[in-house]
């Protein structure tokens, strides 16, 4: 057999006994990437859909944390101006105003007063986001009414003439917007929306406290940075979902994140391993950076507008990139919002351009309550100038 080497039994045994731990170890290896891996995608579709309900809960704190006072409206004073550099887009058309709804002492009771066929505004949106009704000229109309905005898994009953709307969640946003048609119709817009009131049922044959105001209800709606908790984002996640049980037509998704460990009570980044944490920071970046990129805008004849914002957003990415610079965003059935940042040529606008914006005769927007053109900076803040115009629509003046 020549001088060819054969190892003995313990030899092979050894040998064999070592390339079975080797082997073992690059199995566990693999399956950690692979674990890390499956973990990371899972956390960036729960950070994705867990956004605009931590996004809400931190709006919720920072008003209370301003000693804005909950169940009672805030109202602005006046219309937005140039100096307003807190929430971006504002409209120069309506008188704006907040208030948080905490439901977990049961029903609250909306008044509104009969404005007249002035176009009003009282948007409603749940602890995710979503819009899910409004009260005002659309869709309730302009008379005076009542509204209870009851809580979820409330069976008592309304006092006669009151009508009820259920909330999807314990916590609730309304968001009001009061039209103002030009300065001399302002103390007339101002004292509708002060008739804008909340009161419990068991205070009902009370009158409700007087709304609160203040020169911009606006500025408690900031731009919040989400991604910058990091992992701790799942923790807060697995918090809230306590407090605001998931939608149940989302028991297939919150079941999937179960299996990177994020839910309702669940803390995944708190005692998780480094390779956890790492992945968990990655699905943190990429989803914030996939929100931050996502388009949900329609492009017409060079004009993106919100066709696809509806009342219960189905979409997890388009329900967190509507909401991301804030709150608020009307339904396309309650108003249209139309922008571009080029002109005709496909060149940006520019302030040493001109430009003109052309209506056939008799072709105006065809619109039931109001419109606007207004002129926004790179920064979506309204540009400064020296007659303190801001856009021209149906009511400025010839």
């Amino acid at each position: 057999m020549g001088n060819a080497h054969y190892p003995n039994r313990r030899q092979f045994l050894w040998t064999a006994g070592i390339g079975s731990l080797s082997l073992a170890a690059l199995k566990a290896s693999r399956a950690t990437a692979a674990g890390s891996v499956e973990v990371e995608g899972i956390a960036e579709d729960a950070y994705i859909w867990g956004f605009p309900l931590l996004l809400m809960k931190d709006y919720f704190d920072l008003a209370s944390r301003q000693s804005y006072e909950a169940n009672r409206f805030t109202l602005s004073t006046r219309l937005s101006t140039a100096a307003d550099r807190v929430a971006i887009g504002p409209n120069v058309d309506t008188l704006h105003g907040f208030a948080w709804l905490d439901l977990s002492g049961g029903p609250l009771i909306l008044h509104v007063p009969d404005t007249a066929g002035r176009y009003y505004a009282i948007q409603l949106i749940d602890g995710y986001a979503n819009v899910f009704t409004y009260v005002g000229r659309r869709v309730t109309g302009t008379k005076e009414g009542e509204y209870a905005i009851v809580p979820p898994g409330w069976d008592g009953s309304l006092p006669p003439g009151v009508k009820r709307i259920d909330a999807p969640t314990k916590h609730v946003l309304a968001l009001t917007r009061t039209l103002v048609s030009g300065d001399s119709d302002l103390p007339a817009a101002q004292a509708i929306q002060l008739q804008y009131t909340l009161r419990s049922i068991s205070g009902y044959s009370k009158s409700g406290a007087p709304p609160l105001t203040t020169e911009s209800a606006l500025n408690v709606f900031p731009i919040l940075n989400l991604a910058d908790r990091g992992p701790a984002f799942f923790d807060d996640l697995g918090a809230e979902l306590i407090s605001s049980p998931p939608p149940a037509d989302d028991s297939a998704r919150l079941a999937r994140f179960a299996d990177a460990g994020i839910g309702p009570d669940r803390r995944p980044a708190n005692g998780a391993d480094q390779q956890t944490l790492a992945a968990l920071h990655e699905a943190v970046t990429s989803a914030d950076d996939r929100i931050r990129k996502a388009n949900y805008s329609t492009q017409v004849n060079g004009w993106s507008v919100n066709y696809k914002i509806t009342n219960f957003i189905k979409d997890p990415l388009l329900r967190a990139s509507a909401n991301r610079l804030g709150p608020g965003g009307h339904v396309a059935e309650e108003a249209l919002y139309f922008f571009t940042r080029t002109g005709p040529d496909g060149k940006p606008l520019t302030g040493a351009g001109k430009y003109r914006l052309r209506f056939p005769s008799g072709q105006l927007p065809p619109v039931d309550a109001f419109w606007s053109l207004i002129m926004y900076g790179s920064d979506f803040f309204l540009v400064p100038n020296p007659i303190n115009r801001y856009s021209i629509g149906d009511r400025t003046a010839a």
